[in-house]
């Protein structure tokens, strides 16, 4: 299917193009009879981009029975209402964020285990880009989702102290990596989806970038 990128036979990357070169991508994570969702994209990106994957993997909507967003901003969040008409499913969100997404039915914190598919993520807090930022971390399949935590040359992301990021991302590189997956087509490498060595290789130079600023 267009603008999807299969990472492992349960795990998909859902990518709507946003300028050129550009996009934002959700996670959808399939279980034996469950689906779930990381972060749901504009108002129009479930319509669009989630529900034509699902039906064409010959899922239902109803199997989706949980989401998390990483974090407030609109092209992560402005698909949950959508979500939550058609499939009941419950949003949860780090409790800094929760007066930002009034969508979200319940709160998570640092350490918090979710169920996605049939999948464990840890949630990490990563402040930085966000207050309420997070990574979801499936220690099992060394599995990193980092949302917008992990923000490479697009220093303009880095919305808090900028030691609080650095402080953020070191905390990722004390983990044991296979596959990391961001949001956006971050640079140095200009993909989203990163493997094997590329994984640290990529936090430690977002750290150097963020380290180099005024």
């Amino acid at each position: 299917m267009k603008d999807v990128e299969r990472v492992a036979d349960d795990l998909y990357f859902v990518k709507q193009p946003m300028r050129v070169g550009w996009f934002c991508g959700v996670c959808v994570v399939l279980g034996t009879g469950n689906i779930g969702l990381i972060d749901t994209g504009f108002e129009n990106t479930p319509n669009d981009y989630i529900f034509p994957l699902i039906h064409e993997l010959g899922r239902r909507l109803e199997d989706i029975d949980y989401v998390v967003n990483t974090h407030r901003d609109g092209d992560h969040v402005l698909g949950n209402p959508v979500i939550k008409e058609k499939t009941r499913a419950p949003v949860a969100i780090h409790v800094l964020e929760t007066e930002a997404v009034p969508t979200a039915d319940s709160v998570l914190n640092d350490g918090d285990v979710v169920t996605l598919g049939d999948r464990q993520f840890e949630v990490i807090h990563t402040p930085g880009h966000r207050p309420g930022s997070i990574c979801l971390y499936d220690h099992a399949n060394k599995t990193l989702i980092t949302g917008d935590s992990v923000c490479g040359d697009r220093t303009d992301l880095i919305r808090m102290d900028k030691a609080l990021y650095i402080a953020s991302l070191k905390k990722l590189l004390n983990l044991d990596v296979n596959v990391l997956v961001m949001s956006h087509p971050f640079k140095p490498f200009g993909k989203s989806i990163l493997t094997g060595n590329e994984a640290h290789e990529m936090i430690q130079a977002s750290i150097d970038i963020a380290e180099k600023l005024e």
